[in-house]
């Protein structure tokens, strides 16, 4: 009985944080794309059975941080298609935005009555993790169905996304106003307005889609992401952690924003999740693809080919999608508490984008049994340390003139401005900014 006790609950591993730390500071001084192909895994691949002479593989490009170019006239992305001809590519973006268009297109079929469209299919419209690998995969049928605003059977697909640039459906002029479509379309529905700060990613995106490639979107979901940080720390964790981020800050020479630092200083705790994801979704969509190439930010590469390892060990996909449980013994303030921090921390707005219609799906899985009083307590609760610790940040800007936020254009204007003085900073100048916040709150929910 004793070997089943002190038998481990999951075969994968992690790297430690010394590890990551390194990795982290060598991937940030690289100025160049890395290249890393990974072999087949037993057992992981539909053609097992020819495995000694299958060429099946999987080739990371690490895209480096900042402006791409390429030393020659020729690309990464057309050396890759050239040399590997990839059946499908994986680019690090956020799937979430097309995940809530994607299944509300869907809903609105099997209301309709559109065949093979079904109610009971979709369980939940927020995404807040995807069901499979194949629904981060885009497709441009939805594309045309978003665009349009219209279900399966009443969109002209010789006039869509689906047949952009065909010579036999579509003419010339056909061809160019789709062709401002299609960037308008993939601008809103795919990155939602947030490119990566890698650009390299953002061309091949662009490339891809418009250049009909089976495109997967491999970015762990910003929504799991938090999920999964905020349940697996605790909450005096996660106020060590905002302390730790601010003394590293105030220790640095050179300009660094408050998510460069968190991810910089602790990759292994911000940096492991995505990590882990992006392993998983890679092994899972290895099943039925000979040939991949995933696109991805640098600091990714070397710890995805330390996961890649053949089963049973390594990281799966429904593990490395798990919502892990809350840590005992906290409350729902807690919870609240820390998803504020993680916001301040990474600058970044999750809870109120306007495709969630739960901005508390970390407390309450159906918010409309959540009464009115309620969710504006909740909210009330989230917009208090929202602010709390923002005006951390905020002191944090007038101590230090090269400290950079990115959340906000106007820290940039006050950074340049010679004429005015960083005392006559005003903290309560925020407030419009604390409105919109819960505004944003309010319209999602």
């Amino acid at each position: 009985m004793l070997k089943y006790i002190i038998r481990p609950i999951f075969n994968y591993r992690t790297l430690p944080p010394e590890v990551y730390f390194i990795n982290q500071r060598d991937a940030n001084a690289t100025k160049r794309t890395y290249g890393l192909k990974l072999g087949p895994l037993p057992r992981m691949n539909i053609r097992d059975a020819d495995m000694e002479i299958a060429g099946d593989s999987v080739t990371l490009v690490g895209a480096p941080y900042g402006p791409y170019k390429p030393k020659d006239r020729v690309d990464a992305f057309t050396k890759i298609n050239i040399r590997e001809h990839p059946d499908l590519i994986m680019v690090q973006v956020d799937p979430s935005a097309f995940i809530a268009r994607s299944r509300y297109s869907a809903y609105k079929c099997a209301l309709q009555g559109v065949e093979g469209y079904e109610k009971k299919d979709i369980e939940i419209l927020d995404p807040i993790k995807p069901y499979d690998w194949e629904e981060c995969v885009v497709n441009l049928t939805v594309l045309d169905m978003i665009v349009h605003n219209k279900n399966f059977e009443k969109v002209d697909w010789t006039k869509g996304l689906s047949t952009y640039n065909y010579e036999e459906l579509q003419d010339k002029s056909l061809v160019e106003s789709n062709k401002a479509l299609f960037v308008d379309c993939i601008d809103k529905h795919i990155f939602n307005g947030k490119y990566s700060e890698y650009n390299l990613i953002n061309q091949v995106t662009y490339t891809a889609l418009m250049g009909k490639h089976k495109v997967m979107l491999g970015d762990m979901p910003e929504t799991l992401y938090k999920i999964n940080i905020g349940n697996t720390l605790e909450i005096q964790e996660a106020r060590d952690i905002f302390k730790f981020v601010l003394q590293k800050i105030k220790q640095m020479e050179v300009p660094i924003s408050m998510k460069q630092a968190t991810l910089d200083f602790l990759p292994h705790i911000f940096q492991a999740p995505r990590d882990l994801y992006m392993t998983g979704l890679l092994r899972k969509s290895f099943v039925v693809s000979e040939t991949t190439a995933a696109y991805i930010a640098n600091p990714h590469v070397g710890p995805i080919s330390e996961y890649w390892e053949p089963p049973p060990q390594g990281i799966s996909f429904q593990e490395a999608s798990r919502i892990p449980s809350q840590r005992p013994g906290e409350t729902s303030e807690h919870q609240i508490e820390k998803q504020a921090i993680l916001d301040v921390l990474l600058e970044t707005y999750t809870w109120s984008e306007p495709y969630l219609s739960n901005p508390f799906p970390y407390l309450v899985q159906d918010i409309t049994k959540v009464s009115p009083q309620e969710l504006n307590n909740m909210k009330s609760c989230f917009l208090a340390y929202y602010q709390k610790y923002s005006s951390f940040k905020d002191e944090l800007q007038k101590q230090l003139p090269h400290f950079k936020n990115n959340s906000e254009l106007r820290y940039l204007e006050y950074q340049y401005d010679s004429k005015v003085k960083y005392e006559q900073y005003d903290i309560n100048s925020h407030k419009d900014r604390d409105i919109k916040q819960i505004k944003r709150l309010s319209m999602s929910s």
